[in-house]
């Protein structure tokens, strides 16, 4: 198939391009080319290209600036992720809209399935629940898919590296960490979410909602912990509660993966064997 990947020089379209090598054609325009708030001019390249599913992966994602400049926030997630799906459905094509865990309020402790009502509770969280949507209206065949902590060997381009790697980098220079224990989630590899993302589109599924985290959860102590353990090294790592801030977080937004079995998917990996099988591929240079 021929895919095109918006958003797709980051940690998750990189691992997209080595999930789809050999076995798919990845067409990934950088935001230099194209912006996805450019409703006319995605859709005119969208037609020239002629690609069997689009998967949009672009998005405004640092949370504290999504506060205090919403209507960029909407642009890009909400506004950017409904021309997207217009212009899939123009060609008759599926579109898959790359979503988060952050669109539920995080008052459900045993975690949210795939239907869940949504209530997020800041500014990026509300953008990518209206986004979500405005894809399944505008695309018939449109999916979106969620991940929670997502974490790849490419780092993520917006936010400069990743929290693994944040927290190693600081175990490595020995500085004393301190880790929020009081917010729980569903930490995603994103060469897993890549794989699951690339099967869903193989395997042509029902139109709707699906979750692409690892199994299981943590906090984001209890994952900084079994990172610096797999990595062989030692830290001065203590946990501790969430401080009032800028930007408001679901204190658990763990996603459930119901879906799978019924598309013929085997459930996704547990997030500790994610991590390890990322602890030992990283770069050397890492």
């Amino acid at each position: 198939m021929r895919l095109i990947v918006f958003g797709g020089w980051g940690q998750l379209g990189t691992d997209l391009a080595a999930t789809a090598a050999g076995r798919h054609e990845l067409i990934r325009p950088r935001h230099s080319e194209l912006d996805v708030s450019d409703a006319d001019g995605l859709a005119a390249y969208v037609r020239d290209q002629a690609p069997d599913a689009i998967i949009n992966a672009a998005a405004f994602h640092k949370v504290e600036l999504c506060e205090t400049d919403p209507a960029r926030a909407f642009t890009v997630n909400a506004i950017g992720g409904l021309n997207v799906a217009r212009a899939a459905a123009a060609i008759g094509v599926p579109s898959v809209f790359i979503s988060t865990d952050y669109v539920f309020r995080g008052d459900a402790s045993g975690g949210y399935v795939e239907d869940a009502p949504v209530g997020p509770v800041n500014v990026y969280g509300a953008s990518k629940a209206a986004a979500e949507t405005l894809v399944l209206g505008a695309d018939p065949q449109g999916i979106v898919v969620r991940g929670s902590g997502l974490f790849g060997h490419a780092g993520s381009s917006g936010k400069g590296g990743n929290f693994v790697e944040t927290m190693l980098a600081k175990a490595r220079a020995g500085v004393a960490l301190q880790v929020v224990d009081d917010q729980r989630f569903a930490p995603t590899a994103t060469r897993d979410l890549a794989e699951r993302i690339i099967e869903l589109i193989e395997r042509r599924v029902p139109t709707g909602i699906y979750h692409g985290a690892n199994s299981g959860s943590c906090s984001w102590y209890e994952f900084a912990r079994r990172a610096i353990e797999l990595a062989g090294l030692s830290a001065s790592l203590t946990p501790r509660a969430t401080e009032p801030g800028p930007v408001r977080r679901p204190a658990a937004s763990i996603l459930l993966d119901t879906k799978s079995p019924g598309v013929g998917m085997a459930p996704a990996r547990p997030w500790e064997d994610a991590l390890s099988w990322y602890i030992d591929n990283r770069p050397p240079t890492s």
